[in-house]
C-alpha cells in the first residue's frame, strides 16, 4: 500500500493510473503552487518508511527527493542555477540540475512505487553534495 499527499487535501490511497496520469502530465504550475506547494508518495512496510517528495516548476520540470536518503536526480551541466519554490509557504532552494522532465518523473514514481528503489536510468546524488547556492 502507498499514500499519495497531493499539495491540498486528505492522502489518497493507492490511487489508481489515470490520477498518478493526471499528476504528470495535465497538472499546470498552479497546482504546485496551492496548499503546501509540494506531494509525496509515501511506503510503509514493516515498520519503515519511504517516501519521494516531488514537486513542478515552469519551465524546468519536475524535483524529486527521496526521503530519508535525499538522493536527487543529477544531470552534469556546465551551470547549475539556484531555483526557489515555495514549500508550507517557507522558500525552498533547489539545484537546476536536478530537475526531470515529465516523462522521466513519471517514470522515477512508477519504478519506486513498483520495486521500492531508485531506478538507473538516472544518475543519484545526495542534495547536500551538490554545489549549488553561490548567489544565496
Amino acid at each position: 500500500m502507498f499514500l499519495y499527499y497531493g499539495p491540498t487535501g486528505a492522502p489518497v490511497e493507492n490511487p489508481g493510473e489515470a490520477l498518478m496520469k493526471s499528476i504528470f502530465f495535465q497538472k499546470g504550475e498552479d497546482y504546485w503552487k496551492q496548499g503546501n506547494g509540494e506531494s509525496s508518495i509515501e511506503i510503509e512496510e514493516e515498520g519503515e518508511y519511504e517516501s519521494l517528495v516531488f514537486f513542478y516548476n515552469a519551465p524546468y520540470g519536475f524535483f524529486i527527493l527521496r526521503y530519508p536518503d535525499f538522493l536527487v536526480p543529477f544531470k552534469k551541466v556546465e551551470h547549475i542555477e539556484t531555483i526557489e519554490h515555495f514549500v508550507a509557504g517557507a522558500p525552498l532552494y533547489v539545484p537546476s540540475c536536478s530537475y526531470v522532465n515529465r516523462d522521466e518523473a513519471y517514470q522515477i514514481v512508477q519504478h519506486f512505487l513498483k520495486t521500492k528503489t531508485m531506478p538507473d536510468f538516472v544518475e543519484w546524488v545526495e542534495l547536500r553534495n551538490i554545489d549549488f547556492q553561490h548567489d544565496l
